[in-house]
């Protein structure tokens, strides 16, 4: 995929047939993964044998239930939501920058968008969908946003939150100046040390998510949380000194740092920060071009840190699924094919 990258960068009218090699890649290896994913057993059961029927989002079980109508088997069902995941974040990136390569390796080295999508499959299809949906916000496509957004809600609720924050940025942007960015990312991290938890668990008490805030959540570390801040204020920096390519950058910025807030917010508990990755993925848009305005003027430094920043958690994320309690048929390392059986 580095391969691919440099050489559309080298020849950029080759970035779109790049582009479209890296959303084949990306399909091959995450559509057809087998058995590979934390829940991949779950959703296994769950496909054959209707154990959570009852108490699922209603898009995720109208397509379940088409699938078992037509006698499909539950690895279709895999490759589909890893597919159309990919395909629509490859069309969100389309829409945002003419340049679609870098956006797309970004996306495959950052573990919670790619890696986390063998995993949590309903919800990484609401985050591309939403990613996607919010293109025709900006062009004034309110039907089709609504409706791409609906869709997303019905696969996993969560999208619920992006739905009413894209349109409130959207709304009262204007009004939103790069300093009150500085203060909301300062703020939101001095509350993560203060700790939020305990009042969740208050109005969770009687709720199936008391477990996502109970004593057994596992917390971000520390270091995560001051390496993503200090990524917040690049960022920000960046386009304080540069300034915006085009209208849509605005709001992707706005975006991203809404990342980092909700990162800090619910630091407590990693299952609660999932929320977080709605809006981490219009990082894959603003970091692109700092990377490559990094290459044009040589700032080694800078490559260097950006280079730290998505490689070695991406290690890390398999270091840590090598090291855990789970199956090892199901962890990331070896990466097992379907492709393999068929040869």
């Amino acid at each position: 995929m580095l391969s691919l990258f440099f050489i559309s960068y080298k020849y950029p009218r080759l970035d779109k047939a790049c582009s479209l090699a890296i959303l084949a890649i990306l399909v091959l290896v995450g559509g057809l993964r087998d058995r590979i994913g934390w829940d991949y057993n779950s959703y296994t059961n769950w496909y054959l044998k209707g154990t959570r029927d009852d108490s699922v989002e209603f898009g995720f079980l109208f397509i379940m239930k088409i699938f078992r109508y037509l006698h499909l088997d539950y690895k279709l069902l895999f490759f589909t939501f890893s597919f159309f995941t990919y395909l629509f974040a490859y069309l969100a990136i389309k829409k945002y920058t003419k340049k679609r390569s870098l956006p797309l390796l970004l996306y495959f080295l950052i573990p919670v968008l790619f890696l986390y999508s063998f995993t949590y499959i309903r919800q990484y299809l609401s985050v591309t969908l939403a990613f996607y949906a919010f293109t025709f916000l900006v062009d004034k496509k309110y039907i089709t946003y609504v409706f791409l957004m609906i869709m997303g809600i019905s696969l996993h609720y969560s999208c619920l939150i992006p739905f009413i924050i894209f349109f409130l940025i959207y709304r009262y942007e204007d009004s939103i100046k790069n300093y009150h960015l500085y203060i909301l990312i300062v703020i939101s991290f001095i509350i993560s040390q203060i700790g939020v938890i305990y009042w969740l668990s208050l109005l969770l008490q009687d709720s199936h998510y008391l477990y996502y805030v109970s004593s057994e959540a596992i917390p971000v570390p520390l270091l995560k949380l001051l390496i993503m801040n200090v990524m917040g204020f690049l960022v920000i920096k960046y386009f304080d000194k540069e300034g915006f390519q085009n209208d849509y950058q605005r709001y992707l910025l706005l975006f991203y740092v809404c990342s980092i807030f909700f990162l800090n917010i619910f630091s407590e508990s990693r299952e609660l920060t999932r929320v977080y990755i709605y809006f981490r993925i219009f990082e894959i848009i603003l970091v692109a071009d700092i990377i490559r305005y990094s290459i044009r003027n040589r700032k080694f430094l800078l490559i260097g840190f950006i280079l730290c920043f998505y490689i070695l958690p991406y290690f890390r994320a398999i270091k840590i699924d090598s090291e855990s309690t789970l199956k090892d048929e199901f962890k990331f390392i070896p990466y097992k094919s379907l492709l393999f059986k068929i040869s």
